[in-house]
């Protein structure tokens, strides 16, 4: 009897055994071929919301936690005291017209001068031809030949003078001596250029009195109100670009021998346990993350003890997360990187990829930039308040 279930224990152990052993190949198959960790969170970029100009709250548009688009007003300055200085720039500006148009009208006042002192050298040329021959032929008297001589060295001072009267008008014209009848090119002088610029200066402040959400986000540390007095830099609010949330995932170096860019992810938040967001791998970082730490360890001083250094890896989702499972930055999760596919770089990211094979270049941010590469901004401030009528004004 003993034997016989000795024989049935045995069977059942070599059953047990060989049905195991499916499970066990492919985890351990799993196990060699994916790489996990727990400390990583979820990470993004912040905007810091700040004024360019000092000033004193006058409205705000927005409260914690409220979502906002790119362009929409978030708060606005008191803008009486730009409104001035832009007034006084637009009459500077007039004042420097009004006087061009003065230089250019005592230039052409200059130049008939200097036309007339010429017809009256020419003729004192002439007198003074004249009596010379009469004076030699015994005709006139000595009196008349030295008031004939006076008279063309008269003439001939005055064309120096109503020359140099010329070359003083052209100057307050900067050297320039054309007098056009286009308003346009008679005030391109110095004078205006200089008004106008000032003017355009006044305007851009008047313009810095709204300010606008630089991006899609959600409004967060909002720490201003209204009737505050705010200084240039001041950090007012922060912006969260919720659909340019990433993963910043925590690997240990003996982790990341296979881990190679463009590898896919699976990341399981704590908040919604069971549930897999697809990703890939970014980007590894160039650094630990203590050699970028504000006091890095000296290991050349005292008694060392190594530890095992973890790399930041990014990590970015393949598709936004679902209205029902938002991420929310901080959040713990766990991310498992497939590394079967070891063909990929270590030293870029696949965001750069993307967006150097597009024809134009674009910002980081997601701002496009011209052929010249400068950024090219999405809509200029107008001068006016650009609050959408009918949208309420936050009092509080």
């Amino acid at each position: 009897m003993k034997s016989v279930l000795r024989k049935i224990l045995l069977v059942v152990i070599v059953i047990a055994l060989l049905i195991a052993i499916v499970p066990a190949y492919h985890y351990y198959g799993y196990f060699t071929s994916h790489v996990s960790t727990d400390d990583a969170y979820v990470d993004g970029s912040i905007a810091l919301i700040s004024s360019r100009i000092p000033g004193t709250v006058r409205r705000l548009y927005v409260m914690e936690n409220w979502r906002v688009n790119a362009g929409d007003p978030l708060m606005e300055l008191d803008p009486r005291d730009y409104m001035v200085r832009y007034n006084q720039a637009h009459a500077q500006l007039e004042r420097a017209r009004q006087s061009v148009d003065q230089n250019l009208a005592q230039l052409e006042a200059a130049e008939a001068g200097e036309r007339l002192a010429g017809s009256q050298l020419n003729q004192a040329k002439i007198d003074f031809e004249r009596a010379e021959t009469l004076r030699k032929e015994g005709v006139v008297s000595r009196e008349f030949y030295d008031q004939a001589n006076t008279a063309m060295q008269v003439a001939t001072a005055d064309v120096a003078l109503a020359d140099h009267q010329v070359q003083q008008a052209r100057a307050a014209l900067g050297g320039k001596d054309s007098v056009a009848t286009d308003h346009t090119i008679n005030y391109d002088r110095p004078i205006v250029e200089q008004a106008q610029a000032a003017l355009e200066g006044a305007k851009l402040d008047l313009s810095y009195t709204v300010l606008h959400a630089p991006l899609n986000g959600i409004i967060t540390r909002k720490s201003v109100h209204v009737g505050n007095r705010i200084q240039p830099g001041e950090p007012l609010m922060a912006l969260v670009p919720t659909d340019r949330l990433y993963i910043t995932a925590n690997y240990k170096e003996t982790q990341l021998t296979d881990v190679r860019v463009g590898q896919p992810a699976d990341v399981e938040a704590d908040i919604y346990p069971g549930y897999i967001y697809k990703a890939h791998v970014d980007s590894i970082s160039v650094g630990t993350g203590a050699a970028f730490a504000l006091l890095p360890p000296e290991n050349a001083t005292g008694n060392w003890v190594k530890v095992v250094q973890r790399v930041p890896v990014k990590v970015v989702l393949n598709q936004p997360p679902p209205p029902d499972k938002p991420l929310r930055m901080g959040l713990s999760v766990e991310v498992t990187i497939d590394i079967s596919n070891t063909t990929g770089q270590l030293l870029t990211s696949t965001l750069q990829s993307q967006y150097q094979q597009h024809s134009g270049k674009v910002n980081m941010e997601g701002a496009p930039e011209n052929s010249q590469g400068q950024m090219q901004p999405s809509a200029p401030d107008e001068v006016n308040s650009p609050v959408t009528p009918g949208q309420p004004a936050i009092q509080h």
